[in-house]
């Protein structure tokens, strides 16, 4: 059966128990991401609490189209990328989906990413990835600066998220979905540490006249990295965001950012899309990070990207200032061909299942 059919038979029936435990769900669950986000307030979340925090790599941004947008992707997060940008946007994967990434960043430092998600049932995706940095080789030296050889710092975050569309608050108008994900993140310097941490998310799809998506996202909470006998804190971060689609082939995003170790900021994205065909489509995107430009780091960011079929290939340019530039390339698998959310028939983020296998209603 139709879930958007079936969410109109019953849109104007009593609330149900079932929908009064997902509301009270969905209040505590973004309560906490409040009062977790403003804790310690006077410590953190300002510009003097740069450096307060450690694993800056958790913050690498991933997904050569989401780059090039700037990161402005919290209310985006339509394929495997959603496992670092927002959890609960993997519900938008028709049956599968997975995403390579290199990147040649700052200073020859590298990292390399991949992700891979499957829908588990008409309202559910699980997911997992995979984040390795490599910095290269560094000179170790003792306390008088005698050189004592060289050691090589590398980071690995493995990541399992679970999405799921929250049946009993979609209606014709709007659906959503809410996302998990839990972290182990490993880091090594000269020693060793490790610890767990997770995300939440939250997304709202609005299939008006002018569709548009709201997203809220709360990532890296949890216990920090201790090396020797000092621990600290994970960048924790709180973001609210929105992405609006004014014409057909044109998006619009923007997130609000409120870092643990750092001021508020705002991140501007857009993507232009050209179609030749049904199953092809050119992409040009840009975006606007003013942290990055407060930070005298460029904080612009271009790209470009291809659609064939079941494959896209994007590339993302990003000048940092006197640290120099950044390149990205990913390459994302989705199958069976997953047209946007809002361009579908029925332009619905649930599925059904039928002999063949799962296939989207909006297909």
């Amino acid at each position: 059966m139709d879930m958007k059919l079936f969410m109109r038979k019953n849109k104007n029936k009593p609330v149900q128990p079932r929908r009064l435990y997902w509301l009270r769900f969905c209040v505590s669950a973004l309560l906490m991401c409040v009062s977790i986000s403003i804790s310690n307030a006077e410590t953190y979340f300002n510009k003097e609490a740069i450096g307060t925090t450690t694993a800056d790599f958790l913050n690498l941004p991933i997904g050569a189209r989401a780059a090039a947008m700037g990161g402005a992707y919290t209310a985006i997060s339509e394929d495997a990328s959603a496992i670092f940008w927002n959890p609960a946007g993997l519900i938008q994967i028709s049956k599968l989906s997975a995403i390579f990434m290199r990147t040649s960043y700052v200073a020859d430092i590298n990292y390399q990413y991949m992700a891979y998600a499957h829908r588990m049932s008409y309202d559910s995706v699980l997911a997992a990835s995979a984040l390795v940095t490599d910095i290269g080789a560094i000179n170790q030296t003792d306390i008088s600066g005698n050189r004592l050889g060289t050691f090589t710092p590398k980071d690995q975050v493995i990541t399992l998220s679970y999405s799921r569309a929250v049946l009993e608050f979609s209606d014709k108008e709007k659906d959503l979905s809410m996302g998990v994900s839990v972290k182990h993140i490993k880091s090594k310097i000269v020693s060793e540490t490790s610890s767990f941490a997770g995300d939440f998310g939250i997304m709202t799809y609005n299939f008006t006249s002018l569709p548009y998506r709201l997203g809220i996202m709360l990532t890296n909470f949890g216990q920090g990295l201790k090396f020797d006998t000092e621990s600290n804190a994970l960048p924790m971060t709180l973001k609210l965001a929105g992405a609006l689609n004014p014409f057909k082939n044109f998006m619009l995003a923007a997130d609000i950012v409120f870092p643990k170790q750092n001021k508020p900021n705002f991140i501007l994205g857009a993507e232009l899309n050209i179609k030749p065909n049904e199953l092809t489509k050119l992409s040009i995107r840009g975006g606007l990070n003013s942290q990055m430009l407060d930070n005298s780091l460029g904080g612009f960011s271009f790209g470009l990207g291809a659609t064939l079929h079941f494959f896209s290939l994007d590339y993302a340019f990003t000048p940092m200032g006197e640290l120099g530039t950044a390149h990205r390339m990913s390459i994302t698998f989705d199958f069976p061909f997953r047209s946007p959310v809002f361009e579908r028939r029925d332009r619905t983020i649930f599925t059904k299942i039928d002999k063949i296998g799962y296939k989207s209603v909006g297909q």
